[in-house]
């Protein structure tokens, strides 16, 4: 069967090594097993667990931890350890260490040989990769946040920053600068501004009419007389401001120098929630490139 053309995932991969690769899927698998551990810490749930629940959650964990482990393996091979290197940490012979992750290792190789596979119909291709090798950009800023929000504070690329041989293009650095530490931003199509407004008051106010009292013509006219390039004086934006039960998020909006982009800046998304959710809206309706 012959597989269809190629997507915008496989040009976005060019952009990054193997090795950069496989050390976006070991993180993605980490923040997915950290995830886990962090449903046994709060003890709130603990009466509605059946006897031997918390147990299996721990099962979990273990296995979830050996997907992580392989992952490691992957990377450490990619960056050019060797069989006896990685068993030295495992503290197990060259030869078990090698037999026990040639597997994961060739399977990860054969998903760039043949990075799709027809499903039972023929009509669907499905990803030989792992998500996050798959998807790169997608999930170098999902990691990036994460870990900003649950890591390392003040680091706003503690997983792009240290990727090999990645440097981030222009249009994926935050525009404009950030006016606060907590302040998400990015450039988004021009037609979006409606639909990311009306799904972000959505998320801060759960009320389906709260956008009604946007004057759209008049935003279209405000933005207008916009410039994203005077980030430092608030009259050359425009801002609207949605009152959730858990405080004001405002966005600031400018006209970007191209005209299919709008630069928006999101200020007051405090929760870790609310944060990834913007940040999903953002990468939903981002600009493509210049």
């Amino acid at each position: 069967m012959t597989l269809p053309d190629p997507t915008p995932y496989d040009a976005d991969r060019a952009a990054f090594s193997r090795e950069a690769l496989a050390r976006l899927a070991l993180s993605s698998s980490a923040r997915g097993t950290a995830g886990g551990a962090m449903g046994l810490v709060a003890t709130r749930n603990d009466v509605d667990t059946g006897l031997g629940g918390r147990a299996g959650q721990a099962a979990g964990l273990v296995e979830a931890a050996r997907g992580v482990l392989s992952r490691a393996v992957v990377y450490e091979r990619e960056r050019g350890a060797t069989w006896e290197q990685i068993a030295h940490y495992l503290e197990i012979e060259p030869a078990e260490a090698e037999a026990r992750y040639e597997p994961a290792l060739a399977r990860w190789r054969e998903a760039f040989d043949v990075p799709y596979r027809l499903d039972a119909t023929g009509r669907k291709r499905v990803p030989q990769l792992p998500t996050a090798a798959y998807d790169p950009a997608y999930a170098v800023r999902q990691l990036d946040l994460w870990a900003y929000l649950y890591v390392v504070r003040g680091d706003r690329r503690a997983v792009s920053g240290g990727l090999p041989g990645y440097v981030p293009a222009d249009d994926e650095d935050t525009c404009p600068s950030p006016h606060g530490p907590d302040d998400l931003g990015g450039r988004v199509r021009a037609d979006s501004v409606r639909p990311l407004l009306e799904q972000l008051s959505h998320y801060v106010t759960r009320d389906p009419y709260a956008v009604e009292d946007i004057d759209w013509d008049a935003l279209t006219a405000a933005l207008a007389t916009t410039d994203d390039t005077n980030d430092r004086d608030p009259a050359a934006w425009y801002t609207h401001a949605f009152d959730g039960f858990l405080g004001t998020v405002r966005v600031r909006l400018a006209r970007s120098a191209r005209a299919d982009a709008v630069s928006a800046v999101v200020t007051g998304a405090d929760s870790a929630d609310l944060r990834l959710r913007v940040d999903t809206l953002l990468n939903v309706f981002a600009a493509p490139p210049a």
